[in-house]
């Protein structure tokens, strides 16, 4: 075939044709298939992913039912990132004080009081403090050192005495301290000062340091303090009894909690 007529034929081919129809319809198709199918994805995405509820609604209310710890109020409303935090002495449960324990409640209470008692004994060196989650690290670190050049001591146990809660929701009946008290005063003016540190409120004034062994529902101060003359008449008896190694610890640490965590201070 001569290039003319090869010429030719192509002139007649584009002339048949039409720029509008084949060739523009032949790419809206397919262009529209894809648009198409990139908005069915993009919807299935929104539908699968949504955004999660916690992060549009406020975090659900945590009601607090005192059935379920022995009719006792909380102190403070649970928050999300709050723990609630304190310092202070362990002491060992023993022989002397069981049966101390078992003679309080056994005593001639009045109906209207249901006496518990305690099994994991302490002496309180802190109020009861609500702490941020972010600040535990730095409030560990900071009692640590301020805690780390107090030596070990000893603290005795001597009379009965009655005591409330600040809200005046509970009553309890607790051993005073009756050796030591200089050092527990240095230790709660230190503990002070870091709490302080975290613009948190500081310890009693003129503190009474004491064991709780046992304690109540409610503001019972009056009826209680009423049967203290036969319970220390029978806490005389049992000093007599048992060793005096029921009745005094020797303070290697100091303890404090803060939510479900632990954390040991070892003295010198």
């Amino acid at each position: 075939m001569s290039n003319k007529g090869a010429l030719a034929l192509l002139a007649d081919y584009e002339g048949n044709s039409s720029d509008e129809e084949a060739p523009s319809r032949c790419f809206s198709t397919k262009r529209l298939h894809r648009d198409e199918e990139n908005e069915e994805i993009r919807i299935k995405r929104v539908t699968k992913l949504p955004a999660p509820i916690f992060i549009i609604n406020n975090p659900e209310e945590v009601v607090d039912d005192p059935s379920l710890h022995d009719g006792r109020i909380r102190s403070f409303a649970h928050e999300r990132g709050n723990w609630v935090t304190y310092a202070y002495i362990p002491y060992e449960n023993n022989e002397g004080l069981q049966r101390l324990m078992s003679l309080v409640t056994s005593v001639a209470v009045p109906e209207d009081i249901e006496l518990k008692c305690f099994q994991d004994l302490h002496l309180s060196l802190t109020r009861t403090v609500i702490l941020r989650y972010h600040w535990i690290d730095s409030f560990v670190s900071t009692l640590r050192d301020n805690l780390s050049h107090f030596t070990k001591f000893i603290i005795m146990l001597d009379h009965l005495e009655v005591y409330t809660n600040e809200e005046k929701t509970r009553t309890f009946i607790g051993l005073q301290v009756k050796t030591g008290y200089d050092t527990l005063l240095k230790l709660v003016h230190c503990l002070d000062n870091c709490l302080g540190d975290f613009k948190l409120p500081k310890f009693y004034e003129n503190p009474s340091f004491h064991i709780s062994i046992a304690w109540c529902l409610g503001d019972n101060t009056d009826k209680l303090k009423s049967l203290l003359p036969y319970l220390n008449r029978d806490l005389e008896l049992l000093m007599s009894e048992y060793s005096q190694e029921n009745w005094y610890t020797y303070v290697e640490q100091i303890l404090c909690k803060t939510g479900n965590k632990i954390f040991q201070f070892q003295l010198q």
